[in-house]
């Protein structure tokens, strides 16, 4: 029994001829997919040009991506050109603080909004230009789920790859369709003539290389959302091809079913990405927190981003700081030592977590952290003042006072270090220089009681009654709280 060259179904008998090869379904996709191929005789006949009304789903794409730029452009004309990030937030740009917490629409919207004039112009040319063949081949409800589909696919590898990238544009949609009639032409038994199918197929995969190529070599383009939609598109297109030129009833069922697989992959490949990038929610939830002063949810939220990405330094160093102004030392410790492993020269991070060592009198310790800051930064006031101080703990006054020197050389106005150079000098038993030094700071800081009870200290032990009593006097001066202003009513 003869079969079908197309499908490989059973052929009616008595069928002759070239059209005799092919069966009743296969001869009614070659009619509609018939490429018109002008001839001499209607060479000076225009051809129809193509109508929005036979690619009524494209050109819907089409119009809701430049709806959605020029309402962009009425809000602030300068996004025409130059977009700020604020503005691609509003409308929907894929951006994972927000994407993978409360707002995973983004990964939808974000395929419908465009940078700039150039960006959507480029896109919507592309996407006339495929989509219009994409609608023809696959029908118009399996398109748009294949553009949708693999649009998302585009904003989630997006996301995994960079999750604090901000990201926008119908490209990764676009790359797919790509991939879809890649797939689709290579393994489909299509009605095309060979010649057609072959040059198609070779003008899309040269698209696809050189368009990756660029992505990969211009600074600020997603190449991962192209990937993405790209991979996602081979995917369905090298499932749907095959089915394509079957009869229209189990065409459909097998559509539906790709539909329904497609969806539960998206569904998986979203939580694969927000277990593996949810971190960046929640140190955004943590900020959101800090400006408000809920020092509790800031740690909280920090302690999951840090539980799900161990090495993320910003989640290290907020942690660290969370603790401190709780006057959690260890905690605290705990989050700086992490962050000062992975980045060794950070200077900021070290000096505190110098801090959170004196704070527990782990002496050696900081002395240690602010050694090698002195070394680092030679000329860092700060690094001296806490090394003087770590010295001081470990009762190695000589080097205390030398390094509180070694901080007033480099900055005369430091009052903390005349002030703990100060109490060095008395502990040495050099009481008239601690007086000298700890009136300097008295000068530099009036205000400041804790100054005035240390001179007074001094005086008391050098035996200068009138000079004690003073200092105290002005100390508690200081240290009343200030009169309330009269009102009236």
């Amino acid at each position: 029994m003869a079969t079908c060259v197309r499908c490989g179904r059973e052929l009616p008998g008595f069928s002759f001829g070239e059209a005799g090869n092919l069966c009743p379904s296969c001869k009614q996709m070659t009619q509609s997919f018939q490429p018109q191929i002008p001839s001499p005789s209607s060479a000076s006949v225009p051809a129809a040009r193509p109508t929005v009304d036979q690619f009524p789903v494209t050109a819907a794409l089409l119009g809701i991506n430049v709806l959605v730029f020029v309402a962009m452009v009425l809000q602030k004309p300068a996004s025409l050109f130059h977009p700020d990030d604020l503005q691609l937030l509003k409308w929907g740009a894929d951006y994972g603080p927000l994407s993978l917490g409360t707002q995973p629409w983004r990964i939808l919207t974000s395929n419908y909004i465009h940078l700039e004039a150039a960006h959507i112009a480029f896109n919507m040319w592309a996407l006339w230009q495929l989509g219009r063949v994409a609608e023809r081949i696959f029908g118009r409800w399996v398109y748009f789920v294949i553009y949708t589909a693999t649009g998302i696919s585009g904003s989630l590898l997006s996301l995994l790859h960079n999750p604090m990238g901000l990201s926008a544009g119908a490209s990764g949609a676009i790359f797919g369709i790509v991939g879809a009639l890649i797939a689709a032409l290579y393994l489909g038994k299509l009605p095309f003539p060979k010649r057609v199918r072959d040059s198609l197929l070779k003008n899309l995969v040269w698209v696809a290389i050189i368009n990756l190529g660029l992505g990969a070599s211009i600074p600020g383009i997603d190449n991962a959302g192209h990937i993405g939609g790209l991979v996602m598109g081979l995917g369905l297109g090298a499932i749907i091809g095959p089915h394509l030129m079957e009869e229209p009833t189990r065409r459909a069922f097998f559509n539906r079913l790709v539909l329904i697989a497609a969806a539960f992959f998206l569904v998986g490949f979203w939580y694969f990405v927000k277990q593996k990038r949810g971190y960046v929610a929640d140190i955004q939830k943590a900020r959101q927190a800090m400006t408000v002063g809920h020092t509790d949810d800031v740690i909280r939220n920090l302690q999951s981003a840090v539980a799900r990405d161990p090495d993320n330094l910003d989640a290290l160093h907020m942690l660290g700081l969370a603790y401190m102004s709780k006057n959690d030392y260890p905690h605290a410790q705990n989050a700086l030592e992490r962050f000062s492993q992975i980045e060794r020269n950070n200077v900021g991070v070290k000096y505190i977590l110098g801090l959170t060592y004196a704070e527990q009198h782990k002496y050696e310790d900081a002395r240690r952290v602010y050694s090698e800051l002195t070394e680092q930064q030679p000329n860092n006031t700060g690094a001296w003042t806490m090394l003087g101080a770590s010295l001081d703990g470990l009762n190695r006054d000589e080097d205390a006072v030398a390094a509180y020197n070694k901080a007033l050389s480099l900055n005369p106005g430091n009052t903390e270090a005349y002030r703990e150079l100060g109490l060095a000098q008395a502990k040495l038993s050099r009481f008239q220089e601690a007086a000298v030094t700890l009136q300097k700071a008295a000068e530099l800081e009036p205000k400041d009681g804790e100054i005035q009870k240390d001179l007074a200290d001094v005086y008391t032990v050098m035996g200068n009654s009138a000079a004690a009593a003073e200092a105290t006097r002005r100390a508690q001066e200081l240290s009343k709280p200030p009169s309330p202003k009269p009102t009236t009513k």
